[in-house]
């Protein structure tokens, strides 16, 4: 089978890389460094650290007055008639007490993860960013409303992405768009905003040459996507790659995701991609890590680099010959059937669940009547 012959060159040449980024992202960043980067950030950090006393302090005052919790909270009986306005007021001082606390203690380290990601990007002539621009809704990983039915383009307006950006790495073009970008992406919305898989993840996106159908490969040691995606639109791949991604492409572009998932492809997504989501989609490539603690920062950001590079040139061979015989442009775009995939039905969920309380309720009175038949 393909996948158990090594791809030697490829192999080669992403080993090299990760060497080299390696090598060039710091190992080490001191205190030093961060102190003279900003030189107010340790004394925000003390102060933070001293606000952890009033939080405690009103954390435990708020336990007393919802739950009787270490004791109950006596209140006087001239302010016992708003204890439901007090009880509202002090959950708002306590979550921002904590909030204030934990943003100022973290200060010195996030000071410290930019200093490093700044360094590898002047190295890899990459512009460093606190928060980047935000990825433009659409898709799967990067969900943005009805944006799903429709293609969306990266200059999409960034008010209305569903995730902000943030530690970002970026590459800029003459033509305004950022040809690649490696940041965090945080949900930016509330719980009525259109989400992804995913709350929070480490995500590279790059362009490719042309746009191609909508296609996911989902890591199968991830396992998340299937939940969002119908199984009607799986596609089964020659040789081993099933036993590590699922691949999902519109109904009727099967023949296409095999133009473009040739088996060079295929053996470069296994033997240096399986760890990662991937989403093709318009001429995005999306790329998505579970990992995206500042922890990870040189493991990981080395490790999407160096492997979008392999990657994005062997698919864009074949997105460059790509032909869409649907499309009224068929060198360049996509026809509509092809531009998104189709998500489980949120209703069918609703229905499931709703059925199972039902029976859950009536099991009794069923059983009952059973017995008394």
């Amino acid at each position: 089978m393909f996948a158990n012959v090594p791809s030697m060159g490829g192999r080669t040449r992403i080993e090299e890389r990760l060497v080299l980024f390696r090598r060039e992202f710091p190992r080490h960043v001191s205190w030093a460094e961060v102190r003279a980067e900003d030189p107010t950030v340790f004394r925000n950090a003390v102060l933070g650290g001293l606000l952890v006393v009033p939080a405690v302090g009103a954390t435990v005052g708020l336990s007393g007055l919802m739950l009787e919790i270490p004791a109950p909270v006596v209140l006087p009986p001239w302010i016992d008639w708003a204890r439901g306005l007090l009880l509202v007021v002090l959950m708002f001082v306590t979550i921002g007490l904590w909030l204030i606390a934990g943003i100022a203690v973290s200060l010195p380290a996030d000071v410290r993860r930019q200093l490093a990601l700044t360094a590898f990007g002047r190295e890899r002539g990459l512009l460093f960013s606190r928060m980047g621009l935000a990825p433009a809704p659409g898709g799967v990983l990067l969900a943005g409303g009805d944006e799903w039915a429709r293609p969306s383009r990266m200059r999409v307006d960034s008010t209305k992405a569903a995730y902000r950006a943030e530690f970002a790495l970026w590459r800029p073009e003459p033509t305004g768009r950022r040809s690649l970008q490696i940041a965090i992406a945080r949900h930016s919305g509330d719980r009525s905003s259109p989400q992804g898989p995913r709350h929070s993840f480490r995500y590279l996106e790059t362009l490719l040459p042309r746009e191609v159908p909508h296609i996911v490969i989902d890591a199968r040691r991830n396992g998340r996507l299937r939940s969002i995606l119908p199984g009607t639109q799986r596609l089964s791949l020659e040789g081993d790659f099933d036993r590590y991604f699922t691949v999902y492409v519109p109904n009727g572009y099967e023949r296409d995701a095999l133009q473009l998932l040739t088996p060079d492809v295929m053996v470069c997504l296994i033997d240096h991609g399986r760890a990662w989501d991937i989403e093709i989609f318009d001429d995005r490539l999306i790329i998505a890590s579970r990992r995206f603690g500042r922890g990870s920062d040189r493991s990981e950001c080395t490790a999407l680099l160096a492997f979008s590079e392999l990657i994005v040139e062997e698919l864009g061979r074949q997105a460059r010959h790509y032909t869409d015989p649907r499309s009224g442009s068929p060198r360049t775009a996509v026809a509509e059937a092809g531009r998104r995939l189709r998500r489980r039905s949120a209703a069918r969920g609703v229905a499931a669940a709703v059925a199972i309380g039902a029976a859950f309720f009536a099991f009794p009175w069923v059983l009952g009547w059973f017995l008394d038949r």
